[in-house]
């Protein structure tokens, strides 16, 4: 069996936000296998030196987006994808898996947790889960107690990171009561 874990990458990202398209660096916090990448293994598999562009949802800046993402990993919550799969990887600039996504079937069984047929698909087509002209597709299966153990103490993280982002928040300013909003203009 394989251990996952987490590894600090950083991808550019577009930041829409600034109402002008640049790239920026985005830290977030990539799956591991065997202490080893995800977006390094898909390279290493589809024989391409660079690392996709795409990001794992663990990333800071979206914490409600990474709860939701460890939820359908944990079988909790609902799957990115029609067909029930989970999305790995996702675009950065909006984690739309419109766009493009890593997906994999997730299937808890008593003792494990396979990630099965892992490939790009988009949420508007079918995933096909056919070998492609570099081989069979990607499998992963880890040890359920320490699959777990991982995913829930990095959704108690995000879920805390959440809370202290929407404390940090201001209070919005109570409306006026509409007979007096002509005055104050």
């Amino acid at each position: 069996m394989q251990v996952l874990g987490v590894a600090p990458a950083t991808t550019l990202t577009v930041d829409l936000a600034a109402r002008r398209l640049h790239e920026r660096p985005t830290t977030f916090e990539d799956w591991a296998v065997d202490g080893v990448p995800l977006r390094r293994l898909v390279a290493d598999r589809w024989g391409v030196d660079d690392l996709p562009i795409e990001m794992s949802r663990l990333w800071p800046e979206d914490p409600s987006a990474a709860v939701a993402s460890l939820r359908a990993l944990l079988g909790e919550g609902p799957a990115d994808f029609e067909d029930g799969r989970g999305a790995l990887l996702v675009c950065p600039t909006d984690q739309d898996v419109s766009c493009r996504a890593l997906g994999a079937r997730v299937l808890i069984g008593e003792g494990t947790v396979e990630w099965r047929d892992v490939g790009w698909q988009v949420d508007v087509e079918p995933f096909v889960p056919a070998p492609d002209e570099y081989g069979p597709l990607l499998q992963f299966r880890f040890d359920r107690a320490q699959y777990e153990r991982l995913l829930r103490q990095l959704l108690t993280a995000y879920e805390r990171r959440g809370s202290e982002q929407a404390a940090a928040l201001p209070e919005p300013a109570p409306e006026r009561p509409r007979w007096c909003r002509r005055f104050l203009r």
